[in-house]
């Protein structure tokens, strides 16, 4: 720095002072150095290191080509973006971004072209900080034309409490006016007005008052407004135009300016209220959806409010989404909500395969190993056993014998064959005992089967609903964002799930819901409740049940504008809540006052729902599987009939060429 004269050092003693007292525990300072302003930064007396930015308003243009860092890749995806950035921008985005400012100091008129400027650096730059302070400083003797307010009139002197100026009448004068905005009070008695807030005197290096340059205006806004952005999305924000009482709705559409506002999500915005002295207003404007934020600092839906200045304050069950996240800013987490599937309850299992469900797989195969045992008993004894009174069998004939015997056995049927040995017999009348406790047992379960109707698997659980592969659908998807995740590497049972996923509107949902075989997305709540029902009628609720478990689950935050400076008091605000419990009783009351309580438990009721398994009326549907006997016997009796006529006629044409052949061997001997 150069040698200053004793005038300059003025400044030097009173920017030192509020550096070194008021910024030493900023990350880092950015200083946007004037000409006319040459004052030396010091080192504290405790030799503290203060790290800072120098930002050379006159030679932006050169020192972004000189600067280390890489401006033109960075330029290149801001294009990307459809955004030309300003040196400025540039500047003071990449240090917030890298360095991580947090604190600012700006110099006569460099101080609008600042403010402009600083919005889009922080809400482009990834890192942000609740802790910003603005140091401005400038001379009466320097402005031009434009008058004080024209340096003071940015919406940064709105919304940022931690601002201090500093006001000299000329660069020698002595005298230092400290002033700030007002902050506090009604947005209609211009909280960016500013007062005096002490004199320094540069020669005594005194402050008249000695008061703190940087006092905390927060802890009591005097009724200043905070508007919240919502849309009806009971129970995490509720919409009433005809319930009392009623907040200002700045929607220009709604003619009579006022709305019922609740919610569980809202009230957290009350709860702070309570605390600083600030007055809720709504905004009820036509966004019915959440939206997205998007690159060029715009957004739509609940988003779109905060990017146009409409609301501070949006709420409705919205998740960490990173995409949003990067222009906006979040309070800590004030729900859980689990994204789960009303999914069609289990039908009644009509199948072909009904005769062979009385036993299990393992149970059939003895059955079969057992006729297989009978029947090979019945042939040996039949071939082998001793008898005065029978002929001796064949292998075939005994063989015959057996399986016949056994298959007439198993279905309760008698035997045309005649039997005298004793050994035969007792062969015989063990392997009856045995299939008549087979057919009993099967008779009964068979019995239980056709009265007792049994269900088919319910899509139920994400396994089986990624098993089944059924469609699940909602009205937006903002409902799989989360779920997708980030990165290329998808889980397969996830990628097959969000093939399945479908959006359509709530008209669409509310028909598809009575008839369609799909699941349709609800909000399970932390303490029981669930959202997003507006779609459900009495009638889909006859064929819909409540999945097991959750597809996935998030937790809730609370967006507000990048640099929101009621942000840490509204975070100390939902820790006080949860440690309190707070939050479960606004749910209740919440889901007790604005929702359908019979209509919550049929929901929930329909996860452990008692699908009627009494003793119905035999129908046809009974009757189905029981056709295939007859069926397999009607098949295999026609192959066996066309096979004994093909076999008929094979062996009759066969005995008429070797008559043939005979009778004509015979002529040629009795020539001979």
């Amino acid at each position: 720095m150069l040698l200053l004269s004793p005038a300059v050092n003025y400044w030097t003693t009173l920017l030192n002072f509020i550096i070194q007292k008021y910024f030493i525990d900023s990350h880092a300072t950015c200083i946007l150095w004037h000409r006319d302003f040459p004052f030396e930064l010091q080192t504290p007396a405790d030799s503290e290191f203060i790290q800072y930015i120098n930002i050379w308003p006159d030679n932006l243009s050169q020192s972004l080509q000189q600067d280390i860092y890489n401006f033109t890749a960075f330029n290149e995806i801001q294009r990307d973006y459809g955004m030309q950035l300003d040196a400025l921008v540039q500047k003071l985005t990449i240090a917030i971004r890298e360095s991580h400012c947090e604190s600012f100091i700006a110099f006569q008129q460099d101080i609008p072209v600042f403010t402009r400027s600083f919005y889009n650096a922080s809400r482009i730059s990834v890192w942000r900080s609740l802790r910003n302070k603005f140091l401005f400083v400038y001379r009466k003797d320097l402005q031009q034309d434009t008058g004080t307010a024209a340096y003071f009139d940015d919406f940064l002197f709105i919304d940022q409490p931690n601002i201090l100026i500093v006001e000299a009448e000329c660069g020698n004068c002595s005298m230092l006016a400290l002033k700030t905005n007002k902050f506090i009070g009604p947005l209609a008695e211009h909280p960016e007005q500013l007062y005096v807030l002490d004199h320094y005197n540069a020669l005594s290096d005194k402050f008249e008052l000695g008061v703190d340059l940087y006092m905390d205006k927060i802890k009591d806004l005097q009724g200043r407004e905070v508007t919240a952005g919502v849309f009806d999305y009971r129970p995490f924000s509720v919409l009433d135009f005809n319930r009392e009482p009623q907040v200002k709705d700045n929607n220009p559409e709604n003619l009579r300016g006022t709305v019922h506002l609740d919610g569980t999500e809202v009230r957290m915005l009350f709860a702070l209220c309570e605390v600083i002295n600030c007055t809720v207003q709504a905004d009820s404007s036509d966004k019915t959806d959440w939206g997205t934020s998007y690159a060029n600092l715009t957004g739509d839906g609940l988003f779109g409010l905060i990017t146009e200045r409409k609301s501070e304050y949006i709420v409705g069950a919205l998740y960490f989404w990173p995409d949003d996240y990067r222009y906006l800013d979040m309070s800590h987490f004030i729900g859980r909500s689990g994204v789960t599937c009303l999914v069609p309850a289990p039908q009644r299992l009509t199948s072909w395969l009904l005769p062979f469900r009385p036993f299990q797989f393992t149970l059939w195969m003895g059955v079969f190993a057992s006729l297989l045992l009978e029947t090979l008993a019945l042939f040996f004894t039949r071939r082998l056993a001793p008898s005065d009174n029978e002929p001796h069998y064949s292998l075939l004939e005994s063989f015959q014998f057996g399986y016949i015997t056994t298959l007439k056995l198993f279905v309760s049927q008698g035997s045309d064959y005649v039997v005298n040995s004793n050994t035969v017999r007792t062969v015989l009348f063990a392997c009856y005992m045995m299939d008549t406790i087979v057919t009993s047992v099967y008779g009964g379960g068979l019995s239980a089967i056709l009265t007792l109707p049994t269900m088919e698997e319910a899509s139920d659980s994400v396994e089986r609903l990624y098993r089944h592969g059924i469609p699940w659908t909602a009205t937006s998807p903002d409902w799989v964002i989360s779920f997708r995740g980030e990165g290329d590497d998808i889980d397969p049972m996830v990628e097959k799930l969000l093939s399945n996923y479908h959006v359509y509107t709530y008209e669409q949902l509310t028909e598809m819901a009575k008839t369609e075989n799909m699941g349709f997305i609800l909000e399970r709540l932390a303490f029981g409740h669930f959202g997003n029902v507006g779609f459900l009628t009495d009638e889909s609720f006859k064929r819909l049940k409540l999945m097991v478990d959750d597809i996935y689950f998030q937790y809730c935050f609370v967006f507000v504008p990048r640099l929101w400076a009621l942000l840490s008091k509204l975070n100390d605000v939902i820790l006080e809540v949860h440690s309190t419990g707070l939050d479960i009783f606004w749910e209740w009351e919440v889901g007790a006052h604005y929702m359908d309580g019979q209509q919550q438990e049929e929901i929930q009721a329909s996860m452990y729902m008692d699908f009627d398994v009494g003793p119905v009326k035999l129908d046809m549907d009974n009757f189905v599987g029981l056709v295939l006997p007859l069926l397999i016997g009607l098949i295999l009796s026609a192959f066996a009939f066309i096979g004994e006529l093909i076999y008929f006629k094979y062996t009759t044409q066969k005995k008429e060429k070797n008559t043939e052949i005979e009778e004509r061997r015979i002529s040629e001997l009795k020539i001979a």
